[in-house]
């Protein structure tokens, strides 16, 4: 029997520890978590380690090698401040955030978004590329003259955007259909007739 200093009988509770109920390791998923977590460092590191050697004239290879760096710090801002999409003040101050703590801090926002445009669109800018010359391919390298060239290609001769052109032909089309289908039989076919003749008269031009 324990006691005291002042001879009474110490009484011993029992400790009851806290219990957590922790779920099963799985290792195989934590590999994948770290491995992930170290390629899109990798991406940073290579988008980081371009923009610092780029000079006033880059090129597209630079510029997706950098956009893939900054679209991860597009997706972390996104996610730390719980929004959907890339706009506002919250995101905007996000970002600049991670551009500062990543080496980007010295990258102007008029050159990230264009950088991010030519990322976001690789492909589209590949095929432009594509058709241009050898030389003049290689003239174009900043990015800003880079897609204001892209972009440009995409208008009509009426200097209209070619996928608003696209945008308002579908729901012309989808009007035709709708308008069509309510017409007597007779009338609908005459109508598709002239659609017929129409394309005749297209192709022969």
């Amino acid at each position: 029997m324990a006691l005291n200093d002042l001879g009474e009988q110490i009484i011993e509770r029992p400790i009851t520890l806290p219990r957590f109920n922790l779920p099963p390791l799985d290792l195989e998923a934590e590999a994948k978590e770290a491995a992930a977590i170290v390629a899109e460092r990798r991406v940073i590191r290579a988008g980081l380690d371009v923009w610092q050697a780029i000079g006033k004239a880059g090129s597209f290879e630079a510029y997706k090698i950098i956009g893939a760096a900054l679209l991860i710090g597009r997706e972390r801002s996104l996610k730390a401040t719980g929004l959907n999409a890339p706009h506002g003040r919250l995101y905007s101050l996000a970002f600049r955030q991670w551009l500062k703590a990543y080496g980007f801090g010295s990258m102007s926002e008029a050159t990230r978004k264009r950088i991010v445009t030519l990322t976001e669109n690789a492909a589209a800018v590949e095929a432009w590329r594509a058709t241009l010359p050898q030389r003049e391919r290689d003239r174009i390298g900043n990015a800003e003259h880079m897609v204001r060239r892209w972009q440009a290609s995409l208008k009509t001769s009426h200097g209209k955007p070619l996928a608003y052109v696209k945008r308002d032909a579908i729901t012309a089309w989808k009007k035709f259909l709708s308008s069509v289908s309510m017409l007597p039989p007779t009338d609908q076919a005459a109508m598709w007739a002239m659609v017929s003749q129409a394309r005749i008269t297209d192709a022969a031009a």
